[in-house]
């Protein structure tokens, strides 16, 4: 992070807030917000104040307005628009704000406790749409809006991994079909989705091999040739610019060998069609069922 006098770089800025450079850059020239200062390799820095002011924009613009509206108002003004929109959370259960509080309390040992009890009832499927994907869609909210910090939102997703971990290891599929890879490209820090990925296809019988986050394109082909791999799972983040996912999915698939096959979700994606981007997209946990049944019915027609 370059941080003076909080002051933050425009790669931090994109991280931060989910909006991409190329936009900010654009937002510059034409409304006249942000306004960055220069370093003294004239690189942009921005104020803390703006970028708190992006995050609000960003809500803003999520929940459907258009940045000429929006771009350039004073926080107090982009707060009271907040006021008036639509709350995409107004009928969350008691119990997903009772995780929420334990987030915020610091209570990481009760939170993992907590979940592992929602686990054991709901079943993993269940567990995975019903607490795991809205839960996380509240804390990256949250986050947003600064009601929770970042070391806050990272207890959140420890607790989580380690929960979907000891889960996913008592029902691993050594021999299990198809085979799949799991990662991210360079840039995509978020690991949760590639977890909850891996046990909807560990319950689906498939057999995961997890490379974890961050993967260079070439380190990826050669995974996928040393474990003979049938397909291959990338997740993508709201986090990662819409410019850098299309670009790193072309460039995979290009270097991708046949005929091994190409799945690609997460929030990062979902607004996207599978013409658009090239390959197939799983919008929500239950098409990677639908994926993994359809394989085995192609990959059996071809070897009958």
């Amino acid at each position: 992070m370059s941080q003076e006098s909080n002051l933050y770089n425009i790669g931090v800025v994109e991280r931060e807030t989910g909006i991409g450079k190329d936009t900010l850059r654009v937002w510059e020239r034409r409304y006249g917000f942000p306004v960055p200062v220069r370093d003294q390799n004239e690189d942009r820095l921005y104020p803390g104040e703006q970028v708190n002011r992006l995050r609000l924009i960003k809500r803003l613009l999520d929940s459907g307005m258009r940045p000429a509206k929006v771009v350039g108002l004073q926080e107090q003004e982009l707060n009271a628009l907040l006021k008036e929109a639509p709350n995409p959370h107004s009928d969350t259960s008691v119990e997903l704000l009772e995780f929420m509080q334990l987030i915020k309390s610091h209570q990481g040992v009760e939170l993992r406790v907590a979940l592992s009890r929602a686990l054991m009832r709901q079943g993993m499927s269940d567990f995975l749409s019903r607490t795991i994907a809205p839960l996380s869609m509240l804390v990256g909210d949250a986050w947003l809006r600064g009601e929770i910090r970042v070391f806050e939102e990272h207890l959140y997703s420890e607790q989580v991994n380690s929960v979907l971990r000891t889960a996913i290891s008592t029902i691993r599929h050594a021999s299990g079909t198809p085979r799949v890879l799991l990662t991210t490209l360079p840039g995509e820090e978020h690991s949760l989705g590639l977890l909850m990925v891996e046990a909807t296809l560990s319950l689906c019988g498939a057999h995961c091999i997890m490379l974890g986050v961050q993967t260079p394109i070439g380190e990826i082909v050669q995974a996928v040739q040393a474990h003979k791999v049938d397909v291959l799972i990338l997740t993508f983040s709201s986090a990662m610019p819409t410019r850098q996912v299309r670009s790193g999915i072309e460039q995979m698939r290009n270097a991708l060998p046949e005929p091994v096959a190409f799945w690609v979700g997460g929030s990062g994606v979902q607004k996207q069609s599978n013409d658009e981007l090239g390959t197939q997209v799983m919008v929500t946990l239950s098409d990677l069922n639908d994926a993994v049944t359809s394989w085995r019915e192609a990959n059996s027609a071809r070897n009958g």
